[in-house]
């Protein structure tokens, strides 16, 4: 049996350029198992990538190898497995912990890959994503997806909706409570459903009017333009919780202002800033802050549990599934602003 096969995959050739190339994909090595992938999603940090040049991409803040294909949220069959790996088996559905770390340190042993400073990986930054036919995965990276949820969704769990659903768990939501979400982008859009699933109050803004049309057609009535919103109209007295998806300062400035006294705050969206005067924005009103930076193996499979026994509406999300001839084209529409999850299916 030949050591590499080739398969089809998209890659950034240049700034908001991508191109379908042929690349070797190796047989599993020990501990890895071999995805045909079967729908691989576009998230906003792919989008941080698009607009940068080749060169760009190596020299950022989190530097990229430009040479490897993109798309974090993977979600596949397992085709073929490496020496020693006893899970997945072959024919097993699955998606991906999208970090991959050593195996061993005190956070890998908990499966929070993405805090392990001996030899963390990254598909789509440092190994091969899933936008291209078969990609080789560490086994520890795998998780089971539910007969119940289709692969597109698997991919959105993969990352998105994962982080949605942990950060109202971090952020203690319990059912009664009002949560103000900043952004009603993908990850904005699974909070609300999230919240609807949990019996919890949510009230959105975004700027955008097509993107609040589309949340409103999903069911979530109270979404504002976030130029004309009323906290105290709205929401008397504050929310019991914030959520920022927009990684804006102006953004992560409103969901600061918009929580009661007691109120916890958490911040998702990666870029922009945050200017805070610690003693009346925090100190006086004991609020909490957090920052949620991905989430644990063990949460992504009680995501995945919980989306299936709450009947969470996060395919709906989802407006585009797409082959991966149309990856440019994906790209292109989702720069530029096009609501909802779109998703490649290689």
């Amino acid at each position: 049996m030949s050591d590499s096969h080739r398969a089809r995959a998209l890659r950034f050739t240049d700034k908001h350029r991508v191109d379908i190339v042929e690349v070797d994909v190796e047989r599993p090595a020990p501990g890895e198992v071999l995805i045909e992938v079967r729908a691989a999603g576009l998230c906003g940090s792919d989008m941080h990538y698009y607009h940068m040049t080749p060169e760009e991409m190596q020299q950022g803040a989190q530097p990229r190898d430009p040479s490897i294909s993109p798309g974090h949220e993977i979600a596949g069959v397992v085709v073929e497995t490496g020496p020693g790996v006893g899970f997945p088996r072959v024919g097993d559905r699955v998606f991906l912990m999208h970090y991959s770390g050593c195996g061993s340190c005190e956070f890998c042993r908990v499966g929070l890959h993405q805090h392990c400073k001996i030899d963390m990986g990254v598909y789509s930054r440092t190994r091969n994503g899933g936008m291209q036919e078969r990609v080789i995965a560490d086994a520890a990276d795998c998780v089971s997806l539910p007969d119940d949820i289709d692969f597109a969704t698997g991919s959105f769990l993969a990352c998105g909706a994962s982080t949605a659903y942990c950060a109202l768990k971090h952020a203690q939501a319990a059912p009664g409570d009002t949560v103000f979400v900043v952004g009603a982008g993908p990850v904005g859009l699974a909070v609300l459903a999230w919240a609807a699933a949990l019996g919890l109050r949510a009230v959105a803004t975004d700027m955008s009017p097509e993107r609040i049309a589309f949340a409103k057609s999903l069911g979530h009535a109270e979404v504002f333009l976030g130029s004309e919103f009323d906290l105290d109209a709205v929401i008397p007295g504050g929310a019991d919780i914030a959520i920022d998806t927009s990684g804006n300062r102006f953004g992560r400035d409103s969901a600061v202002r918009s929580v009661r006294d007691f109120g916890t705050v958490v911040l998702v969206g990666l870029g922009g800033s945050l200017e805070l005067d610690p003693v009346p924005d925090i100190i006086l009103r004991q609020l909490t802050i957090r920052g949620l930076f991905v989430f644990s193996v063990p949460e992504l499979m009680e995501a995945s549990q919980q989306a299936v026994a709450r009947g969470v509406g996060l395919s709906e999300i989802i407006t585009r599934v797409a082959p991966l001839d149309e990856g440019a084209r994906a790209f292109a529409d989702f720069a530029n602003d096009a609501v909802g999850k779109f998703v490649l299916q290689p």
